[in-house]
């Protein structure tokens, strides 16, 4: 108890602003930061979670008193106030205690993320006892290459399901937008950016993932024994004079400011890149999809260098006309807010991000636009076969519906439907690589010795 009060105490005086200490970088963040981040996030998950079961208590007592109020005309309102007072101070003191207790911990990672202060400074803090306590326990196995694929796995999920909260609140495990390649993040530095591509394609296929993923999903699948399941990006590399990328990026954001920043992202490398950029390839898979599409859709006159690169952009199972999973949790929030007993549950249903609220409806049907010399190309799949009509209009890949990935207005955009095939599948199949590879023979040959 000792170790809350003084955190707690600490908390209450330190500078508001003071409080994420990410709020002015645009980097991954280290272990320390990272556990930071995971302490704030479930300091705020319990008290939510203390919220809404306060409410679905208040919700069913309710139901009594106003019975009993009505047939006594209101003479027990006094018991009913009591027993508010009483309800919401127990739960008031579950809430604050559960973020109090995290949010000190957060505090203590901070203070030494920011001094670098040995476990023997934190511990003198702490009263002298950390140290015995931390002498008994078994020593950390250090984090690896495998360990970080895994950490940043479960990141990325968490950030398609609460990643505008955790923006919003600045929290360190928040995931930050940038391209990576062969596993690593791309340096801003031009000069950098040179030593690192000695050998820069001045054409750019750039992957962009979908909710809840990241860069790596674009491995799934992928057996070292079988090279034809090695990734779209390398196989791509080997057949065209082209440098692959992928975008990581907070699927929990709204669709449009994904866009915006990831506009900003491919104006800059533009500029920086090694060699004139002539060609870019957008490949988006789901959500990814989506995020392409409105790149292009934002464009404005001062983009001329992204007018002029930007090609084409596939779309892998992409939810234009909306996702049948993100419209079924729509309409039951919805239900479940009509009436007062089920408003609380409806309330834990309603806690999902921006971005997966931005599919129930998707971007709608592929429009003209104006100054667009762009090639969409839409990739939708269906788990039965081209005959199974009810799959198609129903289950489709198993989130989204053919009619729905193919949705277009234009008439204009090149469309293709697998049968057989699920909503991951596209991610990394056979099928799907001779749909990419034609995309690129419209503006590339392929290299010498390659089909």
């Amino acid at each position: 108890m000792s170790v809350q009060l003084y955190t707690e105490k600490k908390i209450k005086n330190k500078p508001p602003e003071r409080r994420h200490s990410m709020s002015s970088k645009n980097t991954n963040p280290n272990a320390g930061e990272k556990l930071e981040g995971t302490l704030m996030f479930v300091g705020d998950t319990i008290a939510q979670a203390a919220t809404r079961v306060h409410e679905f208590h208040r919700a069913i007592s309710d139901l009594p008193f106003k019975a009993v109020g009505a047939a006594t005309l209101n003479a027990s309102k006094p018991v009913e106030a009591v027993h508010n007072e009483i309800t919401d101070m127990v739960y008031g003191a579950v809430r604050e205690a559960g973020r109090g207790v995290f949010s000190g911990a957060a505090w203590v990672v901070r203070q030494a993320n920011q001094s670098l202060a040995s476990p023997q400074v934190i511990d003198q803090a702490l009263g002298g006892e950390l140290m015995d306590d931390v002498s008994h326990l078994p020593m950390p196995v250090m984090p690896n290459a495998k360990t970080d694929k895994r950490v940043s796995a479960i990141s990325s999920a968490i950030n398609g399901v609460f990643g505008d909260h955790l923006a919003a609140t600045r929290n360190p495990m928040q995931v930050h937008m940038n391209l990576y390649a062969n596993g690593q993040a791309l340096p801003a530095d031009a000069a950098e950016l040179a030593a690192r591509f000695p050998d820069a394609q001045n054409h750019l296929v750039i992957f962009l993932h979908g909710l809840c993923c990241n860069e790596d999903s674009w491995q799934m699948y992928y057996n070292p024994y079988e090279p034809a399941t090695r990734p779209y990006g390398d196989k791509l590399q080997d057949d065209f004079p082209v440098t692959s990328l992928y975008l990581r990026y907070n699927t929990g954001r709204n669709i449009d400011s994904n866009a915006r920043q990831f506009k900003r992202v491919l104006n800059k490398l533009v500029r920086n890149w090694p060699v004139e950029v002539k060609g870019i390839t957008l490949v988006g898979h789901s959500m990814g999809g989506l995020v392409s599409r409105a790149v292009v859709e934002a464009l404005t006159d001062d983009d001329i260098a992204l007018k002029r690169a930007i090609r084409d952009v596939v779309c892998l199972g992409s939810p234009h006309a909306g996702a049948p999973l993100a419209r079924l949790a729509a309409a039951g929030e919805q239900l479940l807010d009509r009436f007062e007993l089920s408003k609380p549950i409806g309330r834990v249903l309603g806690v999902r991000s921006r971005g997966i609220r931005d599919l129930k409806d998707g971007l709608g049907a592929l429009q003209t636009r104006a100054g667009q010399d762009v090639t969409f190309h839409l990739v939708g799949s269906t788990i039965g076969d081209h005959t199974s009509s009810w799959l198609n209009t129903t289950v489709g890949d198993g989130l989204v519906t053919p009619d729905s990935a193919l949705a277009d207005n234009t008439g204009k955009a090149q469309r293709v439907t697998f049968a057989q095939k699920h909503h991951m599948t596209l991610l990394n199949d056979p099928d799907v690589f001779l749909e990419l590879k034609m995309v690129l023979r419209q503006h590339l040959r392929t290299k010498v010795g390659r089909d």
